[in-house]
């Protein structure tokens, strides 16, 4: 891998610095020169005023800097992109997951929305090349739950879509994610946040987890990242706990003989990966990237059917849970590394700039 470092980005991201932008970031930055830009998203009616600054900052940092990397498509992406093009740049979005769908009934996904639908296409439509976290970014069948799409990705929602895309799975640190404790008989976690709204809760799957609670009363079900201001009514076997910071989710991860993610839409979840590799056995739904991020490690719901759950719970319980524990963990260890990711983003701007 050849040392970049003379070469310089301009990275976006939506909001504050998240975790996974954080380590990108962190990663680039062993190769190159980075030069980072927060879009703020928060209040929608000062789009135009953000859209105005991050040309200004384009502007300014333009002819010293090599290609632009944007992180998810959105509002934000759609500028940079442009200017890319007119000064000779190169430019790359990395999908998320939410700018790659529309879930009409829930008001989620970019292309729900018609303006946002229409800054998202025409980025994905006009950068040099999307990193694409799995497959099912670009086109996959959506069999989980009945909805307005029977597929979903940008191949479905942007027609004639010809930007090349390369594949970068999420990495994470095996040697940082470690389980620290022993393992609580009967118990599930699931980390979710922002729960206040009911159509969040249904994105997350914890309209289901709440239903199935009820009927394992001897079972434990945490939820890290709410309270009983966001869920005001659950079984009382249902544990809410508050947001919990990386060390704080170890404890959690560690103690939690397995883990829910029962999400009706998902990019590649990091909280799932980190959590298998606290050797939980996972439960997932049949949604985007889990069930290949899982393999055999754990089970997979087909569709979203309370008998259904209740059966796979069951069948969970009986099953070995060390073995599949280990398994798991094994499973992340040893295919989403934090170096193939590194390895994945930096072929992929090498191709980029190459005009490959």
């Amino acid at each position: 891998m050849q040392n970049l470092k003379a070469k310089t980005i301009l990275y976006f991201f939506p909001g504050s610095k998240s975790s996974f932008v954080a380590k990108d970031i962190r990663l680039l930055s062993k190769h190159f020169n980075i030069k980072e830009y927060s879009f703020k998203t928060q209040n929608k009616k000062l789009i135009l005023w953000e859209l105005i600054k991050q040309k200004t900052f384009i502007l300014f940092n333009i002819f010293s800097s090599s290609i632009f990397i944007i992180k998810f498509g959105g509002y934000w992406s759609l500028i940079p992109v442009i200017i890319a093009r007119a000064f000779g740049k190169k430019s790359i979005i990395i999908t998320g997951g939410t700018d790659c769908v529309s879930f009409p009934q829930m008001h989620y996904g970019n292309f729900q929305n018609k303006y946002l639908g229409w800054f998202t296409s025409l980025s994905f439509k006009y950068t040099n090349r999307i990193i694409a976290l799995h497959p099912s970014m670009i086109k996959s069948d959506y069999l989980y739950h009945d909805c307005s799409y029977n597929q979903q990705g940008l191949e479905v929602h942007i027609p004639n879509l010809r930007t090349p895309y390369s594949l970068a799975y999420n990495g994470y640190d095996s040697e940082f994610w470690e389980k620290s404790n022993e393992k609580q008989q009967l118990s599930f976690l699931t980390v979710a946040s922002g729960l206040g709204e009911e159509r969040r809760r249904i994105l997350k799957g914890i309209d289901s987890i709440l239903e199935i609670a009820s009927e394992f009363p001897n079972y434990i079900f945490t939820i890290v990242g709410t309270d009983s201001t966001e869920i005001r009514e659950y079984p009382n076997n249902v544990i809410l706990k508050p947001k919990a910071n990386a060390e704080e989710l170890i404890e959690y991860y560690s103690k939690a003989q397995f883990y829910l993610q029962l999400s009706m839409s998902e990019g590649f979840p990091n909280s799932l990966c980190e959590a298998m590799l606290c050797e939980c056995v996972p439960i997932v739904s049949n949604v985007a990237s889990m069930p290949f991020i899982i393999d055999d490690s754990g089970f997979v719901l087909e569709r979203k059917d309370k008998n259904l759950l209740r059966e796979l719970i069951q069948t969970a319980i009986e099953s070995d849970t060390d073995t599949l524990g280990k398994k798991a963990r094994k499973r992340i260890a040893d295919n989403f590394t934090e170096q193939e990711r590194e390895r994945k983003l930096i072929e992929a701007i090498e191709l980029t700039i190459m005009n490959k």
